[in-house]
């Protein structure tokens, strides 16, 4: 009776095997991570002069309505989101001249992209030179990215060279990154003036020159050079296929190789 409760006594004490590792998954029996679902732009379609004129109507009269609220508007202007006619453009243009919004002036500059290319073309120039919209650069910003998608050309540059160095406010640095967008990805040749005057970080040349802009020039400057300093070198490289450590170097390169 005794041996027998040693026994069991042991046995009980007896540590078991221990415990293997998990036997690594091969490839194929690993589960296969799935896709996210990638998201695709509403196709824009060609809508008939009929379907675009109501659309143009029902746009001009939630626009224009006094207690129209701001999700009422944003659904007028994503209704025309889907459509594609020359008959749309002038309620747009109405929208980013006008309304109150500037996120809904901003969404209707950037629905003028999805219009025919020739006439959406001259609407966004001339909303560029229009004084109702020049104080706004966050939409001068979404017209700029909509010229870029609607047959802009180097005879057009004229309508936005000057508005990249014509302040240096924190508000307009969206606009001065549209338009190095669009510089690079026309390859703007005109451009590299303007882009080597803003090449290097800026500092004055002589502070005590009575001409010298004031400090707070400088701050602004500064700031908005640190913001799209990269960008600037990059689009450099869009237009020329180099790249440069300084302004000198690359207007040296330019010299021995004219574009």
């Amino acid at each position: 009776m005794l041996a027998a409760l040693l026994t069991s006594l042991l046995l009980w004490q007896e540590p078991g095997p221990a415990p293997q590792p998990p036997t690594p998954q091969s490839e194929a029996e690993k589960p296969v991570p799935q896709d996210k679902p990638v998201e695709t732009p509403t196709p824009i379609e060609a809508w008939d002069d009929r379907t675009a004129k109501a659309a143009a109507a029902e746009l001009t009269k939630v626009m224009k309505g006094k207690s129209s609220s701001m999700r009422e508007k944003t659904q007028a202007l994503e209704a025309v989101a889907k459509g594609s006619n020359k008959l749309l453009i002038k309620p747009l243009v109405k929208v980013v001249e006008e309304d109150k919004s500037l996120l809904v002036r901003q969404r209707a500059a950037a629905l003028l992209a999805n219009q025919p290319e020739k006439d959406a073309n001259d609407a966004l120039r001339k909303l560029l030179k229009n004084p109702r919209v020049g104080s706004y650069p966050v939409v001068q910003a979404e017209l700029i990215k909509a010229l870029a998608k609607c047959g802009y050309d180097g005879k057009q540059w004229d309508s936005i060279a000057d508005l990249f160095e014509q302040e240096y406010a924190a508000e307009r640095v969206t606009l001065q990154e549209a338009i190095l967008d669009l510089v690079a990805q026309h390859k703007e040749k005109q451009a590299l003036p303007m882009l080597l005057r803003n090449f290097d970080e800026p500092s004055p040349k002589n502070v005590h020159d009575g001409s010298n802009p004031p400090a707070e020039y400088w701050e602004a400057r500064w700031k908005a050079w640190a913001s799209w300093r990269a960008k600037v070198k990059d689009t450099v490289f869009a237009v020329t296929g180099q790249r440069f450590t300084s302004a000198t170097e690359a207007g040296e390169w330019l010299k021995k190789n004219p574009l």
